[in-house]
């Protein structure tokens, strides 16, 4: 699933930091599949529209999406080229690109990650060559020896949302998830983010049908999906 830089949602995440004025984000979930990498990626791409320098960093250890490109180029160029592509990260699932940092795979590294204060020193290390840098992290409630806390993560980020899957997942992991985040030192939570994955808006369902109608002009069938989802009583989730 793949959500556009422009749509409302992300425009409103992108909103929220720039008027807290904050550089680095951290995107965190209760459970692994709730949405996180996928917005991740949507704000990521969000800032680099607006002109950012914009680094996308995978701690995601549970579910890792970015990986290493592989360039095959001739002995003379590859020195060159070396710096130039050293963060280019492709997108496992997709054809796109990020500048970015894949799982750390270096036990040493993962366990300097794990510190809040050395994690901190290498983020305001990458703020210095990067405007604004988005963290993908593993869930919080998933808990186990190779993931590097989300919480960690969090601390050392300007902001953080939680992304929550609407209809699947519980109030009590909500408010588990939010204590472990209050619990963290210098965490500001900026809201959370419920994704209606799996419930779709009267809205969305009517602009399918739509989508049927293949015999209208595309002009009309442009028109009338606008209506649609202008009308705040059908994006209401069903």
């Amino acid at each position: 699933m793949t959500i556009p830089a422009t749509h409302a949602e992300i425009e409103e995440l992108y909103l929220n930091t720039e008027l807290k004025q904050c550089r680095s984000i951290c995107l965190t979930a209760c459970n692994s599949g709730e949405g996180t990498t996928t917005i991740a990626k949507a704000l990521t791409e969000r800032y680099l529209l607006a002109g950012y320098k914009t680094l996308l960093v995978d701690l995601n250890m549970f579910r890792p999406s970015l990986v290493p490109i592989d360039f095959d180029m001739p002995p003379e160029n590859a020195e060159s080229s070396a710096q130039l592509l050293q963060d280019q990260e492709s997108d496992a699932s997709s054809p796109k690109v990020f500048l970015g940092v894949s799982v750390p795979n270096d036990p040493k590294t993962r366990l300097r990650f794990k510190d809040p204060i050395q994690l901190r020193k290498q983020t305001e290390c990458w703020l210095e060559d990067y405007d604004r840098i988005v963290f993908d992290t593993s869930p919080i409630l998933n808990v186990n020896h190779n993931n590097i806390p989300a919480q960690v993560v969090a601390n050392a980020c300007d902001g953080t949302f939680l992304v929550v899957l609407s209809g699947v997942t519980m109030t009590n992991q909500v408010m588990e998830a939010t204590q472990i985040l209050s619990d963290a030192t210098s965490v500001q939570l900026l809201g959370s983010v419920l994704n209606y994955r799996d419930q779709p808006s009267l809205a969305s369902e009517i602009c399918r049908e739509i989508d049927r109608l293949s015999w209208l002009p595309n002009r009309l069938t442009n028109w009338m999906k606008t209506k649609v989802r202008n009308n705040r009583f059908l994006s209401q989730s069903i």
